[in-house]
């Protein structure tokens, strides 16, 4: 049976440079979120997380303290778009965007590319918990029980033996992409916990090892709940991501 052990990468706290701020008002605020990052604080009140970290920027920015309100979350080796609220009067809309699937998500995968795999389709099912490895919740399709669990991917680029897929997800439950890729025939590389390979033979001989779950949350589409406008946020790719994508394309 393969190990189960994990080699997360060491998060980067990030400065919230400009370049990391996707878009900023006095209501919002989103940003591109490094893999190995949590989104929100841990039990150990010394870890950093995404939300501690900004909220920590803000306040130094402004001099006073702000508020900060988080309603959406990434797994902590997923990186790109994360939005928080600035202001307590735009959390019930923000909280209706994600509850009523007003808000569209857009991610890029690495993915093994299995037997037979379309350019396009649909993965419509109910997920849950099937197990447990150490205290981490494993998720797969379940006959009862579950959650209904939706999304459409769509092929980006064939590689040799890799696929870079692009997914939407319609519903949020908890590491959909990943269970749907897998059970699929096409697990995440790096994605150990659901069966990813954790490296692959380059043409040279070289082996490619990467880094951490290469799943990455690319972009954010959504009515402003209080200008109304609407907004389409975009993330470039990490470096890491992008250059396990360089060295596959040389394979």
């Amino acid at each position: 049976m393969a190990s189960q052990k994990h080699n997360h990468p060491v998060p980067k706290i990030p400065d919230w440079a400009p370049s990391r701020i996707l878009f900023e008002d006095e209501w919002l605020i989103v940003v591109d979120k490094p893999a190995g990052l949590p989104t929100q604080p841990t039990l150990d009140a010394t870890r950093p997380s995404a939300f501690s970290v900004l909220k920590d920027f803000l306040q130094k920015r402004e001099g006073r303290e702000q508020y900060l309100g988080l309603h959406h979350r990434l797994d902590r080796d997923t990186s790109g778009v994360l939005l928080f609220t600035k202001n307590q009067k735009a959390n019930a809309g923000v909280g209706a965007l994600f509850s009523e699937k007003k808000a569209h998500k857009t991610y890029q995968a690495l993915a093994v590319l299995g037997a037979g795999c379309a350019e396009t389709w649909e993965v419509k099912n109910y997920t849950g918990i099937v197990g447990r490895v150490g205290k981490a919740s494993k998720f797969g399709a379940v006959r009862s029980g579950g959650d209904p669990a939706q999304t459409v991917f769509r092929e980006i680029e064939r590689l040799p033996g890799v696929l870079l897929v692009e997914a939407k997800p319609l519903t949020g439950r908890t590491h959909q992409i990943r269970v749907h890729l897998t059970e699929g025939g096409h697990p995440i590389l790096g994605d150990e916990f659901y069966g990813g390979p954790m490296s692959v033979r380059l043409a040279s001989g070289a082996r490619l090892m990467f880094p951490r779950v290469m799943l990455h949350a690319a972009g954010l589409e959504f009515c402003h709940p209080i200008t109304q406008m609407q907004q389409t946020i975009t993330c470039p790719l990490p470096e890491d991501f992008a250059a396990c994508l360089q060295q596959l394309r040389a394979k």
